[in-house]
């Protein structure tokens, strides 16, 4: 029974995701391929209903008739969403036609789905070799999952300053996920944050793959998955129960959304506004999320050559308008629940400015960056990062793909998130070679899929290197009609 109401609650957060798509880009469901669009729903469902349990409690309390309510919504907006499909008059834009390799779709696909049984078992072994998760779990995500849940009228004490180690400042998409799938199942149980990590972790893998799929080649997508699955921490990190695999979904929904600029001129600035909401839950999951969304602001006011700088920055504002819900709300959180940061609140100017001026402090963090990044992915074969590199010097890049504003705005983002963090180490850590070990692999995992979804984007498909052939076992040789059919 337990598995059957947490999975109806994944069920309507997902419907809930989709006809967000719907109302706010109506081509979207018409037109884009079913994968992207369930698997962009997956997370703005998740996202959207974590938040709407926030505002249930501020009104109502940890109620068991959340469930009840969220299922009224969803029938509303399906009542809505059929009303606007009757009465049409959409033309879907056409999507990019990719010519097909049969025999290696094929074989990466075979491949996909190995990989994908593989990583879902190691996920499951871990789960039940670590069921409770990991440290940040115990004290933060779950911990403040159960005060609430168990608070009934008290609830708000989950937010106390008497206990600071707990990190009760921290956005709480997390734990109200959790709290919602409890309320869902009637109690506490440990498929709860287990149904949270899996839709978050295999979430990201979808999207990734889906979006190259949909604008590059089905091949590209299936590589990407294929490396981020093949990334042993990012499954393993994905069972901790913490929050850097969610925030990770959000910053490369925001990508995503971001890419979809110039393929829908007639949803350009809705779009804009999908970019802005994914962002705002990005900072509803953790404090990184608000670096991470002034990291893109930035981004978005220093790209758009091609096009006119005027012309892109004339979109901020839809940005804007998906961003500001989200804005207040964790504005609102800060002020009236979260005490002082714990981190924060010792800084003082003196030690700040003492240890921004110590240079032996930037050259351990820089020694660290270097040393992760370049380790970064391993998988028993070595680091991802030199296999990418080899791919990149064997196809080149597309210079239409490199030359889209967006392009510029995402790897400036990623670029300045790196920096923002860098100067977090150098100017706040106390024990700093401890932080950087047990924080840096983390910090670089929440940007690893947007990054390998930027490099998959610019980087040339083997379709493109090779138009004219296909793979056919282990031999190279020209497309006829003879050959195809």
């Amino acid at each position: 029974m337990i598995i059957i109401t947490t999975g109806l609650s994944f069920a309507i957060s997902t419907a809930i995701g989709a006809l967000l798509l719907w109302h706010v880009w109506p081509h979207a469901v018409a037109a884009y391929p079913r994968p992207l669009i369930v698997a962009l729903g997956v997370g703005f469902g998740a996202g959207i209903s974590a938040v709407m349990l926030f505002l249930w409690l501020l009104v109502f309390g940890p109620t068991r008739g959340f469930p009840l309510g969220e299922a009224c919504l969803l029938a509303l907006l399906s009542i809505a969403s059929a009303r606007r499909r009757r009465a049409g008059g959409l033309t879907p834009p056409p999507l990019p036609v990719h010519r097909r390799r049969p025999a290696l779709s094929l074989l990466l696909a075979a491949a996909s789905l190995a990989m994908l049984v593989a990583a879902g078992a190691a996920f499951i072994a871990n789960l039940r070799q670590h069921p409770h998760g990991e440290w940040d779990a115990w004290m933060n995500w779950d911990l403040r999952a159960r005060m609430i849940f168990r608070g009934g009228e008290q609830w708000r004490t989950a937010f106390s300053g008497a206990i600071p180690w707990s990190h009760p400042d921290y956005p709480v998409l997390v734990p109200s996920l959790i709290v919602r799938n409890w309320l869902y199942a009637g109690r506490e149980t440990l498929l709860g944050p287990y149904l949270v990590a899996a839709t978050f972790t295999f979430g990201t893998a979808a999207l990734l793959t889906a979006a190259l799929a949909t604008w590059r080649s089905l091949s590209h997508g299936l590589l990407a998955g294929l490396v981020l699955l093949s990334t042993p921490f990012f499954i393993l990190h994905g069972t901790s129960l913490y929050a850097d695999v969610p925030l990770g979904f959000f910053f490369l929904a925001t990508m995503v959304c971001l890419a979809m600029e110039g393929r829908d001129s007639s949803a350009n600035r809705r779009v804009w506004m999908l970019a802005g909401l994914a962002a705002g839950l990005a900072m509803w999951t953790k404090n990184e999320g608000t670096l991470f969304t002034l990291a893109v602001g930035v981004g978005l006011l220093f790209c758009g050559r091609s096009e006119g700088r005027a012309a892109w920055q004339s979109r901020l504002p839809a940005f804007g308008v998906g961003l500001l819900p989200m804005l207040l709300l964790v504005i609102g959180f800060k002020i009236a629940f979260a005490p002082p940061n714990d981190l924060l609140s010792t800084l003082g100017v003196e030690r700040t400015l003492a240890r921004l001026t110590t240079p032996d402090r930037y050259l351990v963090v820089l020694r660290e960056y270097t040393n992760h990044i370049t380790s970064f992915g391993k998988n028993g074969l070595g680091p991802a990062v030199w296999v990418l590199l080899a791919y990149f010097l064997a196809l080149g890049i597309n210079r239409t793909e490199i030359r889209r504003p967006w392009v510029r705005a995402g790897t400036i983002a990623l670029g300045l998130l790196l920096a923002g963090h860098f100067i977090v180490f150098v100017s706040m850590a106390d024990e700093l070679p401890r932080l950087l070990d047990s924080s840096l692999d983390r910090l670089l995992l929440q940007i690893w899929p947007s990054a390998l979804f930027l490099f998959f984007m610019v980087v040339h498909t083997p379709e493109e290197v090779a138009p004219g052939l296909f793979v056919v076992g282990f031999r190279l040789r020209p497309v006829t009609r003879e050959s195809v059919a």
